[in-house]
């Protein structure tokens, strides 16, 4: 088994697959750039690409090279992609990176890219990929902090569209996880738009989070919330103009700070048909948080 995955940071739903699927697939951590990075590339770019989501070659190759980045006022990413082979066949991708805030002790694993061939999924795959940045921001925090800092799994999710059965599913995939969703209404989240040149500012995407050793809290504390949008963007300014990213970052907490309560966390919807808990997590409810410049394509 990769030392990628410890089966002791998975869900207890998703114990059995994961196992499954860590003895299927091997695990490569990728520590150079060259044709596997390459070919994990052009596998995120056939999804991603068309979507605003994914940094250029030159970016996440540098990321790979470089692999601890300077965010400065003590903070810093550690940057880390992940390869599924079965074989010699490349059958998914997951990229994420261990944002530190060294002060704050709070340890963001920013959950960046994650694929799956169509061909391998439901084998356990996509919820190893799901449990993995735990293990690996553990690795890096027992090397990095004098002590352990609180780790948040965060990942950026698009609001539930009905017209499409996938925005739901991947939310319930998420849900059995582990994870729940920062209230968008308290932190309304925008991802900068990656293409060049950018047709929007940003694209809305909600805080899907995992609160390691507290997953069954059903709030967050105001400074953890507001770690999501802080070291995201600190990232995000590595590689693109404050001019992108600042409305982003100011729009998010300048809303969570209107209170100092503690932000609700939403469960995930169970099925496709859990109404009650798609309701606050569609599309048209989650955009009315933002102003219209931040409400991405169309």
């Amino acid at each position: 088994m990769s030392s990628v995955i410890d089966l002791a940071d998975v869900a207890p739903a998703d114990l059995a697959k994961v196992s499954t699927a860590a003895g299927m697939y091997r695990l490569e951590c990728l520590e150079t750039v060259g044709p596997s990075f390459d070919r994990a590339y052009a596998l995120l770019d056939s999804y991603f690409g068309p979507r605003g989501e994914l940094e250029t070659w030159d970016t996440l190759a540098g990321f790979v090279r470089a692999g601890v980045l300077d965010y400065g006022a003590q903070m810093e990413g550690h940057y880390r992609m992940v390869l599924a082979w079965e074989g010699d066949t490349l059958v998914g991708v997951r990229d994420c990176y261990a944002d530190l805030d060294l002060d704050a002790g709070v340890c963001i694993m920013a959950l960046s890219h994650s694929y799956v061939v169509p061909e391998c999924r439901r084998s356990g795959l996509a919820a190893l990929f799901r449990a993995m940045p735990v293990t690996l921001g553990r690795e890096v925090t027992a090397r990095v902090c004098a002590k352990p800092p609180e780790i948040l799994l965060a990942a950026e999710m698009e609001p539930i569209d009905l017209s499409d059965p996938a925005s739901i599913i991947r939310l319930v995939a998420y849900g059995r996880s582990g994870f729940s969703i920062i209230d968008p209404a308290r932190l309304p989240y925008t991802q900068p738009d990656f293409r060049e040149p950018p047709p929007t500012i940003g694209i809305p995407l909600m805080p899907v989070v995992r609160w390691t050793g507290h997953e069954a809290e059903r709030s967050i504390p105001v400074h953890l919330a507001a770690a999501f949008p802080r070291l995201f963007h600190a990232c995000h300014r590595h590689y693109l103009v404050p001019e992108r990213v600042d409305p982003c970052e100011v729009h998010a907490l300048r809303t969570l700070s209107r209170s100092p309560a503690d932000v609700a966390l939403l469960p995930l919807p169970r099925s496709v048909d859990d109404a009650d808990r798609i309701a606050p997590l569609l599309k048209e409810r989650v955009l009315q948080g933002y102003p219209p410049r931040l409400r991405g394509p169309g």
